[in-house]
């Protein structure tokens, strides 16, 4: 199917046009509104006028097309399905258009071309026009934009050059900051007695106006960044409500039922016995000879004390009006929610036998229960998300490109894990030498990054999933593949070598010719591996690290290297690996900057404030 994307680019644009496509914006979101199941095409015409008129821009309305854009298909452009101010055919669900807002013939002031910095094209244009195309499926309730590119002022506008100075509007707030920080800096570098001063104070005070200077531009700016976040916040929390409606059903715990009936209780508990039945994950207790089962998820410990002249089990349950710790089971945690303002709890039960052995290999069993229901716990959390995955389509009649002797982490099952790495037809297979299997799909590749190995003393392939995968019994979202080129530990000998010892020389030697051919092999298999998934209709594509860029940090316990590629900000070469993909931050917030020490806090804020900086 056939789709478009239409951007307007603005370089060092003066304060009229950015005002101008803010004006356009909410020229889209309000066409974009009326792109609803029912109505005629016309209403999206219709919406971009009325919000002219009603924003006060009636002259705007002779700027805007005779045709805010067309059905879209298996042909580019439908001549029948036009969002003009005549078409009466209704929207219906299941309709692609391309939704094509634009003003043209607008005119460009003489003070904001004079504003404008002098090397700037600006000063030469006289006329411009904006436009914002994008591809919007009509669904049951309202319109669904398909484009994944912004379309905010922040994503299409670049600052090329220094600005020399702004516009009307804002040249009688930037005067006033100007006067003030010389006023500032002036008090500061004057002498009380009204002596002479050096050229270096004069230095200091003209240094000092143009630290204030940019100190209130800086503040400005970050009031109208906050602004502009906190609106798109708002506008992201009122839609997620309407989209959320209630999910109070899944807040609920669920009752737990370890027997439905009397009749299904063992048949041999003893009136005064301890009993751990292993297979409905309870513990069965007497209480005034009665036999009575609780469920192993309301147990929150079990305590055997050094025997006496007896010996002693007590068991602590999970209780309302207390902590239950973070190793309580959720659904055990929501009911002690629910039933704490009312209910009498159980807090805990002591148990005293003259016989140790009947209350140890309780205690045992009650353990060992607990911790495989703990276990099973954490594998249904590790599995709940997950996302099924396609099976791997290996390549027949055919060579693949393979690499050998590699080794995987994170590792299985706490070895190291060695083996071979296959590209097939719709992913990759990687197989260990213990005949271990991980498979790699190329559409759940979301970054792929080959670093090759220059003050490493490794050269690596990682991949950044979109959808974690199961590796042993844990999940995993980076898989790296990796070949050592030098030991990480090298054996010195007692005496000392010349630096011009002729054994040493040919080490050094064959070390460099390694690490060459090692990042051939692999820079050959990467773009081998492009090849086949670009001939299964796949798009990867590896990212190599910016090591120029590069910056010290600690995102983890300790500090590394993180290098920028074109897509994310990474650290492959130690573990824990840090990747974070550029797309998903919502703006970055620097702490303790301060001209006089080189270290600062950096806080990377995601769009999605679920999770955590």
């Amino acid at each position: 199917y056939c789709s478009n994307i239409g951007r307007t680019l603005l370089i060092d644009p003066p304060k009229q046009v950015q005002q101008m496509y803010d004006t356009l914006l909410g020229v889209h979101d309000a066409a974009l509104k009326a792109m609803v199941p029912g109505k005629p095409l016309k209403a999206v015409y219709a919406a971009a006028v009325k919000y002219l008129t009603d924003e006060g821009k009636d002259n705007l309305v002779s700027s805007l097309p005779k045709s805010l854009g067309f059905s879209v298909g298996l042909d580019f452009r439908d001549g029948n399905l036009l969002l003009n101010a005549k078409s009466t055919v209704p929207f219906k669900a299941g309709m692609v258009f391309n939704l094509a807002v634009s003003l043209s013939g607008l005119t460009l002031s003489g003070s904001a071309r004079a504003s404008a910095n002098d090397e700037s094209a600006v000063k030469n244009l006289s006329q411009y026009g904006l436009v914002i195309a994008d591809m919007v499926a009509v669904t049951d309730k309202n319109a669904d934009v398909m484009t994944k590119f912004g379309r905010d002022r922040g994503d299409i506008s670049y600052s090329m050059l220094d600005e020399s100075g702004d516009d009307d509007e804002e040249s009688d707030e930037d005067d006033a900051d100007r006067k003030l920080a010389k006023k500032i800096a002036k008090q500061e570098a004057d002498e009380p007695s009204g002596g002479r001063k050096s050229s270096r104070l004069a230095a200091n005070a003209a240094s000092g106006a143009v630290d204030v200077e940019g100190v209130a531009e800086r503040e400005r700016k970050q009031i109208e960044l906050m602004a502009r976040k906190n609106e798109e916040r708002l506008r992201e929390l009122a839609r997620s409500s309407r989209k959320k409606g209630g999910d109070e059903k899944s807040k609920k715990g669920e009752e737990i039922e370890a027997y439905k009936s009397t009749k299904t209780l063992p048949d041999n508990v003893l009136p005064n016995q301890v009993k751990v039945d292993m297979a409905n994950q309870c513990v069965i207790l007497p209480i005034c000879g009665n036999p009575v089962p609780f469920h192993i998820s309301t147990i929150k410990n079990v305590v055997l004390p050094d025997p006496d002249n007896a010996a002693y089990l007590r068991i602590n349950f999970y209780t309302g009006g207390m902590a239950v710790g973070k190793d309580c089971p959720e659904n055990t945690a929501k009911l002690v929610q629910k039933y704490a303002p009312y209910a009498t709890f159980i807090r805990e039960m002591t148990f005293r036998s003259l016989d140790s052995h009947s209350l140890t290999t309780a205690f045992r069993q009650i353990s060992e229960l607990r911790k495989r229901a703990r276990m099973k716990e954490i594998e249904e959390k590790e599995e709940a998300n997950l996302v099924k995955q396609d099976k791997l389509v290996r390549t027949k009649n055919e060579r693949v490109p393979r690499l050998s002797d590699l080794t995987m982490r994170p590792v299985f099952a706490g070895r190291k894990t060695q083996g071979n790495l296959e590209s097939h037809t719709n992913g990759l297979r990687f197989i260990s030498t213990r005949g271990e299997i991980v498979d790699i799909m190329y559409a759940n590749v979301k970054h792929a990054i080959f670093q090759p190995c220059e003050n490493e003393i490794m050269v690596l392939i990682h991949f950044h999933l979109k959808n974690p995968i199961m590796v042993g019994k844990k999940k995993q979202q980076d898989i790296q593949f990796f070949t050592e080129v030098i030991d990480a530990s090298q054996a010195v000998d007692a005496g000392k070598r010349s630096m011009y010892d002729p054994d040493e020389m040919d080490d050094e030697q064959r070390e460099r010719q390694l690490k060459k051919r090692l990042n051939e092999a692999f820079k050959d298999f990467a773009r081998k591996v492009e090849g086949v998934a670009r001939k299964n209709g796949y798009s990867l594509e590896f990212d190599i690290p910016y090591r120029d860029l590069s910056f010290i940090g600690n995102p983890h316990k300790e500090m590394v290297s993180i290098q920028p590629t074109l897509n994310c900000l990474c650290n492959l070469t130690e573990t824990p690996f840090f990747v974070v993909d550029l797309s998903d931050i919502d703006h970055v917030h620097f702490e303790r900057v301060t001209f006089m020490s080189k270290a600062f806090d950096m806080v990377l804020v995601n769009k999605d404030f679920t999770k955590q900086p």
